[in-house]
């Protein structure tokens, strides 16, 4: 039998500060849900998930933002050098696609992602 050696990671306790937060977090909940009884956890559960969503928008925002304009700049300077290669005669004076067309493919693949990671933080 093969030995496995098995670790634990450390539980490290909660800052005071997160504490505290955690603290202001239930006294809210608590005074919403005493003034409003039909309240359900769901509904709680999906107003902090939104909470959380709305403190983060910033670094990740910019990061997508970031990440789309490398995607198109990487795009148009390959687009560039293709026709640049097929205006100045380069490789025989004709233009061939097939040697290339798994890089337009994979270009276009991960443009589109990038896109819909764009279009989902923009929801």
């Amino acid at each position: 039998m093969a030995f496995v050696p098995v670790t634990s990671t450390p539980v490290v306790p909660p800052s005071p500060r997160t504490r505290e937060l955690a603290g202001l977090l239930s006294k809210v909940l608590d005074e919403y849900t005493k003034a409003h009884p039909a309240t359900t956890n769901s509904e709680i559960r999906d107003a902090v998930r939104m909470a959380q969503m709305s403190v983060g928008k910033g670094s990740s925002s910019a990061a997508v933002i970031v990440s789309l304009g490398l995607g198109i700049l990487v795009a148009g300077l390959m687009a560039a050098l293709l026709f640049y290669r097929s205006a100045s005669g380069e490789g025989g004076g004709d233009f061939e696609i097939g040697p290339i067309l798994p890089m337009i493919i994979m270009g276009l693949i991960v443009f589109l992602g990038l896109v819909m990671v764009a279009v989902k933080k923009r929801m």
